[in-house]
């Protein structure tokens, strides 16, 4: 226990220690000279210090009152007559943390002094909560209404007032009913009531009146609080106006639904009615056209007379489409010069021919803006629901691309959406994805052609074909499947793997000794692309060991003919990263003979086209002949493609060209199969039986 012994104690004042120690008041004493004598557990608890630490001070007092004037304060207090009266004061805790608390100081008969106290910390933090929430209600821009169990108001604060315009003194004792819209009918308050009754709250907007008859709308909460018996005694209801909340909100789907400059629906609106039209349409079964509507010269408008005159003519021709709406139909503006026109409840197809023969006069008539006369006209492409019975963001698709066909025949016209035009192109779409899932499953392959020089029997390199090993079709040519990727991304990334897998087998084969320069197909729209040179630099820079001569870009002779400066300019700079370069079908697309001056060549490819019938047929011999002379002018070495027979690698070592390709020397064949062929080709020297059978021309005459 918590207490001093020493001279200062007394037999009665010993018990009274004892008596207080374990009291859950606040008891201290003190002697005569201000030294503590007692000090039990509760301050020891609340204060922080024990009893040992008193004891050894000279001045307890000051531990809590650090302030001279304050302690002398208290100190005076002991010597008062009415001593025993409470006093209010903050001494500190041992973390310097006043604690609120009254002190009554009793006087004993020996000079001693028993002081005690009652924290008063709690009633403190309550009482600051009350005014707090004193404030809260008399500040609140929220209306706060306080009734009893019978809904008689008993109290407002200020803010419900303002809302509706009584005045406090109107309201007390009155039920909320006197605010009452009559707008809800009797269900809506017995949902309200029962709510409060079975689980003392209530929540959501209602409709009040203000004392001068306006109706407007709150958002209102409304809680029951019950008593120790568990019997509603009040009721307190907190509500806001929101009006402005809902003219805001409206004004904001109003920008959300309705094109700002025009007026009229916008996409996000469109989106709604179309779902709502074509649910009526197959409802009713009526058609439903969606029309896809796109002006004819809005753009040089815009550049000649400005955007704002463009806005002018945007707002009038929305104005006149309008103007042919009937009840049903919808015309949203989708940006820029783009309408979609919704047509509902046609009897028949054939309805919609007047009806956009008006839209297409209404566009079509001159504009005054500024003074000035402009004129545009529309193309409209049309689908028709539920004939073209897809989901809405297709039937868009559909008739933008009926626009399109609008465009291309003519303008200021419009077109139906071709149904069987839409399976070829899903039959393409479905093809397409097929091959990026055969690159992704690797199921494309290279075979390799040779290419051979008939007087000595040389390997000069090999051709690269791409080939499809189908999991169900087998092995498929290139004819097969290539136009079907002309144009797209995945005809890139094709040409990509290619020229990798070509590169990687270059290097593949110098590693077994076999040195062999690989040709590969570049199209048209591989040239052209932006990047193609840099493309083709980066990959070659991935395969250190290849020498880029080694590699051989073979490109179509049309190609040139069609973007004869562009190529030439990318083929030499193709050229100067070491590659070499041949021309491909020489002389089906009748090079003049400037291009073949232009064009950096290491090669030229005679068609097979000519190669196949030259032994029987005249013009074919002579357009060889002409190609080997052509070639040899432009000191350009010449490869026949399409040998397939000994006669006609005669006939070609005959004329001067010893270079050639085809099945008559090797099919295409895979990779690992090149190593054993080339060996056997060796071994067997066929070579020498072609020499055989012709006499060798003039050395003058042939195109190495």
């Amino acid at each position: 226990m918590p207490d001093s012994g020493g001279p200062h104690d007394n037999q009665p004042f010993s018990h009274l220690k004892r008596v207080l120690a374990d009291s859950p008041l606040l008891v201290n004493g003190f002697d005569r000279q201000g030294r503590c004598i007692l000090w039990n557990h509760e301050c020891e608890r609340l204060f922080g210090w024990c009893l040992e630490e008193l004891l050894a001070h000279p001045d307890p007092l000051a531990l809590f009152y650090p302030d001279p004037e304050q302690r002398q304060a208290v100190k005076d207090t002991f010597n008062e007559q009415a001593g025993s009266c409470f006093r209010e004061w903050q001494p500190l805790t041992r973390q310097g943390r006043p604690l609120p608390s009254l002190w009554a100081n009793i006087a004993l008969p020996n000079g001693e002094l028993v002081c005690i106290g009652h924290d008063l910390s709690e009633q403190k933090r309550a009482e600051t909560q009350l005014q707090l929430a004193a404030r809260v209600f008399e500040c609140s821009y929220d209306g706060i209404m306080i009734t009893d169990a019978r809904n008689h108001i008993l109290r407002v604060n200020p803010a419900v007032s303002q809302i509706t315009g009584y005045a406090v003194e109107e309201l007390q004792g009155h039920s909320p009913a006197l605010l009452s819209s009559g707008r809800h009918d009797a269900g809506f308050y017995e949902a309200m009531w029962h709510s409060l009754k079975t689980r003392d709250h209530w929540r959501g907007e209602i409709w009040n009146r203000r004392k001068n008859g306006e109706v407007y709308p709150q958002l209102l909460a409304i809680s029951a609080l019950r008593d120790r018996q568990g019997q509603a005694s009040h009721y307190v209801a907190v509500f806001s106006d929101i009006s402005q909340l809902k003219a805001d909100t409206a004004e904001l789907e109003h920008i959300a639904q309705y094109d700002a400059l025009t007026g009229i629906p916008n996409r996000r609106l469109l989106a709604d009615r179309l779902i709502h039209a074509m649910a009526r349409a197959k409802r009713q079964g009526s058609p439903l056209a969606v029309c896809y509507l796109d002006l004819d010269g809005f753009k040089q408008i815009n550049d000649e007379h400005g955007h704002p005159a463009g806005d002018q003519l945007l707002i009038e021709i929305s104005r006149r489409l309008k103007a042919i709406l009937r009840q049903n139909d919808t015309l949203a503006r989708l940006g820029g010069d783009e309408f979609v026109l919704l047509f509902a409840e046609l009897q028949q197809e054939r309805d919609l021919d007047p009806i956009l023969t008006r839209v297409l006069d209404a566009v079509a008539g001159p504009v005054t803006i500024n003074d000035r006369q402009v004129q545009v006209s529309a193309s409209i492409g049309v689908t028709l629901y539920p004939h073209d019975n897809v989901g809405a963001d297709l039937l868009l698709q559909h008739a933008d691309q009926a626009m399109y066909q609008a465009k291309q025949g003519g303008k200021n016209r419009y077109q139906l959406y071709d149904l069987r035009q839409h399976a070829r192109q899903l039959s393409r779409h479905h093809q397409l994805q097929a091959l990026d899932q055969a690159l992704r499953n690797r199921e494309f392959v290279l075979y390799y052609q040779p290419k051979v020089d008939l007087l000595n029997g040389r390997v000069i390199g090999m051709e690269a074909l791409i080939r499809w090993q189908h999991p169900e079709r087998g092995l498929q040519v290139p004819a097969a499947f290539l136009y079907q990727l002309t144009g797209t991304r995945l005809e890139w990334k094709l040409a990509q793997w290619e020229l990798n897998s070509v590169l990687q087998q270059i290097d593949d084969w110098q590693q077994q000794g076999l040195e062999l320069a690989i040709s590969l197909n570049v199209g048209a729209d591989q040239l052209l692309l932006p990047d193609f040179v840099e493309q083709l630099a980066a990959t070659l820079r991935r395969y250190p060991r290849v020498p880029p001569a080694r590699l051989e870009l073979e490109f179509q002779e049309i190609a040139a003919i069609r973007h004869l400066e562009q190529v030439t300019r990318v083929l030499e700079r193709c050229h100067r990263l070491g590659v070499q370069i041949i021309l491909d079908d020489f002389g089906t697309g009748y090079s003049s003979l400037s291009s073949l001056r232009q064009l950096p060549l290491d090669m030229l490819k005679i068609d097979k086209s000519f190669i196949g019938d030259m032994l029987t047929n005249d013009e074919d011999l002579s357009l060889v002949n002409c190609v080997l002379y052509l070639a040899r002018t432009f000191h350009h070495p010449v490869l026949a493609e399409g040998v397939e027979s000994p006669e006609l690698g005669a006939e070609l070592l005959r004329l001067g060209c010893h270079f050639a390709q085809g099945y008559g020397i090797a099919a295409p064949m895979p990779a690992e199969q090149v190593p054993d062929w080339i060996r056997g080709w060796h071994e067997q020297a066929l070579w020498t039986d072609l020499q055989s059978r012709f006499n060798p021309p003039d050395p003058g005459l042939v195109a190495d």
